[in-house]
């Protein structure tokens, strides 16, 4: 029940919202079997916002537990519930008598008390810091050198194997920073780490893959250190310039249309469970318009305060030309965010400089690649909370990240327009006139970028593109050196490439299959031969897409059918249940109702509409 409390908790308030590192493991000295003289440098991965496992201390360093007996810690929000239960009576009470009342008496304070107390564990303080013992697991080792748990672990949210394969674990590192820290100095810690990965593997460089928002970190490192430690820098989807989802967040502002809020936010929240969605839509027109925005400007509240205003970390995901103004209005008016202020305007001057310090990175010969994805708008596809930004719809994103700050500066056309549409200027920085770096849409114009020719666009792409192994396949082929521009290979690594979702025949399909093969290689089972010889050719049907360059969800499609086949006559997969005639029923039903109640009543309340007769009647 608490599990199931803590989703939908995170879930709902995330849609409201958006160090002392614990070193784990030694620096070895040992170097690699090649001593530092092959060709490929280490990779220093960069990873994104769910990547760095963090965990409370008490004040004595020891573990800080829950109710029931788990550390206190995770990957994203720290969701922590002993101090949330004393704050419901409240919010409960305020509830029944806005309910009561129709008017939210303490209802927003309520939401505020309630907010605050789940996200107390990663507060930070006016200077910047957080205020709880928070550590942050830190690999100093390979992942040669990792456990098997942390290497699945690390594979589910990144997933390198193929890379492993090529340049060896030995070298691939994973750095890790955490989400409340301060940018400036997980750069200090980054540059400590890049000499501890020289000093083990005898390179005099390493290679930095930024994921997400590990191009915060590659933005502060460059700046305040340079690039002589770098050989290679590839961008996967880097946050490079922000994205405008935090800065609405952080300026409140939502789009609170009647159909979106009522209708439309709710039931992708809860994924499988969307008709307890639409029935929460239909509950909320009991509820006071007033006092609907009054749980979310708590909420909203509760989480800002808590871990977002004050969080150095939370303003490096500002794009750059929003922050004077978000500055404005926090920051330069308090003189107790003093130090917050010196923290947040570095990063910012970083930021100004990235351009620069990127050029003159490769002017002196760093190979410098980027990977992003295009063409959604911001909640589009997965995550679909993130809808609630007033600036949804407003830019060219892959979901989550601008295609602008992703890309450093290439020009997207917004949801449902083209390049005809807008007016930009083009080719600033194009030194290849010959070719053409606009999309075959005409909705992208990589020519606007810093490095047009290093920067690769995958169309209609969300931004979690772990889920596709063409772009895995992509950063592989740039790592080992295969390719290094759009313009060298181009059938085989356009500029310009497609969505698709491998990572159920990568993740589960593939290896169920393998195994079932193994076991009849084995004796433990025994294949008829027509079966073994479909299996077989699935496998390779499902290689085959696993290891393109061309994105084709189609062929994806027909591959994962296959093996979905015969892997259900052995028991090793099973498809979804047919929803009974009922279920169907509800779930039109509830679907129905909420958009009839929107339709009727817009952000009306069903209470108001029952009694207005007699209040006219009064009047």
């Amino acid at each position: 029940m608490k599990n199931r409390i803590k989703r939908a908790i995170s879930l709902i308030l995330c849609a409201a919202m958006l160090a002392s590192i614990g070193a784990v493991g030694a620096s070895a000295a040992t170097k690699t079997d090649c001593g530092g003289k092959c060709d490929r440098s280490p990779v220093v991965i960069l990873p994104g916002i769910n990547h760095s496992p963090t965990y409370l201390y008490d004040e004595n360093d020891e573990p800080y537990l829950d109710a029931d007996g788990n550390h206190v810690g995770g990957t994203l929000l720290i969701l922590e519930l002993s101090k949330l239960w004393g704050t419901l009576p409240k919010l409960i009470l305020s509830l029944l008598t806005t309910l009561t009342t129709q008017i939210p008496l303490g209802l927003e304070d309520a939401a505020y008390d309630a907010a605050s107390a789940a996200f107390w564990v990663q507060k930070c303080d006016n200077d910047g810091n957080y205020i709880n013992n928070l550590q942050t697991k830190r690999w100093n080792h390979p992942i040669s050198e990792m456990n098997e748990d942390d290497k699945d672990w690390l594979y589910t949210m990144i997933p390198l194997q193929a890379v492993e394969k090529e340049i060896g674990g030995d070298h691939i590192y994973m750095f890790t920073f955490n989400l409340v820290g301060d940018p400036m100095q997980s750069a200090k810690e980054l540059d400590e780490y890049i000499d501890m990965v020289k000093e083990q593997t005898g390179h005099d460089k390493v290679t930095l893959l930024p994921v997400s928002l590990g191009g915060t970190i590659l933005t502060a490192y460059l700046d305040a250190y340079g690039h002589d430690k770098v050989d290679e820098i590839v961008n996967a989807v880097a946050c490079l310039d922000g994205t405008d989802i935090v800065a609405d967040m952080l300026e409140r502002k939502w789009n609170l249309a009647d159909e979106f809020l009522y209708h439309e936010f709710i039931p992708p929240i809860l994924g499988d469970d969307a008709t307890l969605g639409y029935l929460i839509n239909c509950i909320l027109h009991i509820i006071p318009r007033a006092g609907v925005e009054a749980i979310l400007t708590g909420a909203i509240s509760g989480v800002l305060d808590s871990m977002m205003i004050n969080c150095p970390q939370i303003w490096a995901m500002v794009p750059s030309y929003r922050y004077d103004a978000l500055a404005e209005k926090y920051l330069n008016n308090a003189p107790e965010k003093a130090k917050l202020k010196e923290k947040t305007d570095r990063f910012q001057t970083a930021r100004l400089n990235l351009k620069d310090n990127i050029l003159d990175a490769v002017a002196d010969g760093v190979k410098v690649n980027t990977i992003a994805g295009a063409n959604l708008s911001f909640g589009e596809q997965d995550y679909t909370f993130f809808g609630i930004v007033e600036s949804a719809h407003d830019y060219n994103t892959d979901g989550i990240i601008n295609l602008a700050s992703t890309t450093l500066g290439a020009t997207g056309a917004p949801a449902g327009k083209t390049l005809a549409d807008i007016s930009y200027e083009k080719n600033t920085y194009c030194k290849n006139k010959n070719h053409n770096h606009v999309s075959p849409d005409n909705k992208v114009d990589v020519s606007t970028s810093i490095l047009p020719e290093n920067t690769w666009i995958f169309l209609d792409q969300h931004h979690e593109v772990g889920n596709n192994d063409v772009v895995l396949n992509l950063i592989k082929a740039i790592l080992v050196g295969d390719v290094s521009n759009v313009n060298e290979n181009p059938e085989v690594y356009p500029q310009f490439n497609y969505s698709c979702k491998t990572k159920y025949i990568r993740r589960w399909r593939l290896p169920d299959a393998k195994d079932l093969l193994e076991k009849d290689a084995a004796g433990e089972i025994t294949l008829p031969a027509e079966d073994k010889a479909e299996l077989e050719a699935a496998i390779a049907q499902g290689e085959a897409v696993i290891n393109a360059t061309i994105a084709d969800q189609e062929k994806v499609t027909a591959a994962e059918d296959r093996l979905n086949a015969i892997l259900a006559k052995y028991d090793l997969y099973t498809y979804d249940e047919e929803p009974s005639k009922f279920d169907v029923f509800l779930d039109e039903s509830m679907e129905k109702a909420s958009l009839f109640l929107v339709k009727w009543l817009g952000g009306g309340n069903l209470i108001d509409w029952v009694f207005s007769p007699i209040t006219k009647l009064f009047k």
